[in-house]
């Protein structure tokens, strides 16, 4: 079975840059999200209690990753979840093996840097 999401919340952590045991480029950083209601008195939003969540992407998008975004952007996360068990299992976290990570359009604009095109010779 494959639990994929799309959360849309803020970086919350620095993005800490490493390797997989295959070499591989990593990155991590966690994720922080609100459930939000309106306040139909004052027409605002009211953020709820925020959930922490840890982000992990390899290779070219966690190149990307490292390179372009920071601790408070504003992003919007797909990928697989999972709940990871602490070695002793009384302590559980939830993860997402991230397949797509975007800067929120709502919240920021950005500039895009295109990579040139490889060739395959």
């Amino acid at each position: 079975m494959q639990n994929t999401v799309t959360l849309i919340g803020s970086i919350s952590s620095d993005i800490l840059a490493t390797t997989t045991q295959d070499g591989a480029p990593q990155a991590a950083f966690r994720l922080v999200t609100y459930s939000s209601r309106r306040d139909r008195a004052t027409g605002t939003w009211i953020n709820r209690t925020p959930s922490f969540l840890n982000v992990r992407c390899t290779r070219q998008l966690a190149r990307h990753v490292h390179a372009s975004l920071h601790r408070g952007d504003p992003v919007i996360v797909t990928g697989r979840l999972r709940v990871v068990q602490s070695k002793d299992s009384r302590l559980s976290r939830v993860e997402i093996d991230a397949v797509c990570i975007a800067p929120d359009l709502n919240r920021v604009r950005v500039s895009l840097v295109r990579q040139a095109a490889t060739s395959a010779a």
